[in-house]
């Protein structure tokens, strides 16, 4: 039986080499990236005042679907930070978190805009990928990103039911605004 695990989070957190570490270590398993099919299919509305495309999320969960039944291998990781707004009929949602300040300066690395690195820092303190992927998927983990991440996901890879720990990010945003001399709460 195939067993598909959708792998979201805020940009930046790590789920894109988590994914790949995870695919390198486990047996007779397929990623596909949501990013690389918006692009490479085109499956975009348009684009954002920033210039971000804005993905036709009907579209993209019909091919994620159709990749996903026409693959050949016993496990399936979805990766992508779209994919807490997508419900994947069977998924198990695992939803990779970061700390602020790690999140602030990989985006900065990347050459993010200010605005894009406000929005996403506060998706990621207010748990916007874990709250939509609870009202997408029945069973959904969340877990900090990072090498522990691998071994919590490879067992639930394996059947192992685990328990999170509850993650609250509130705190690391008031600190990180009055580090950058603003009120956010």
């Amino acid at each position: 039986m195939k067993r598909v695990i959708v792998i979201t989070g805020t940009p930046c957190t790590g789920k894109t080499t988590i994914s790949e570490k995870l695919i390198r270590r486990t047996g007779n398993s397929e990623l596909i990236k949501a990013n690389e099919i918006v692009k490479g299919k085109k499956l975009f509305k348009g684009y954002s005042e920033g210039g971000e495309m804005i993905a036709d999320m009907k579209a993209l969960r019909m091919e994620l679907e159709k990749r996903i039944r026409a693959s050949k291998a016993e496990l399936v990781i979805a990766e992508g930070h779209l994919l807490c707004d997508i419900p994947i009929r069977g998924a198990v949602a695992i939803v990779i978190r970061e700390h602020l300040n790690t999140l602030l300066a990989r985006m900065k690395k990347r050459g993010y805009s200010k605005n894009k690195i406000e929005g996403n820092i506060v998706s990621e303190a207010i748990d916007y990928c874990g709250v939509n992927a609870a009202e997408n998927y029945m069973e959904v983990y969340e877990v900090m990103g990072g090498t522990a991440a691998i071994a919590f996901i490879e067992s639930i890879i394996k059947g192992r039911r685990k328990t999170g720990a509850e993650i609250d990010m509130l705190g690391e945003l008031n600190g990180l605004a009055k580090k950058l001399g603003k009120q956010v709460i």
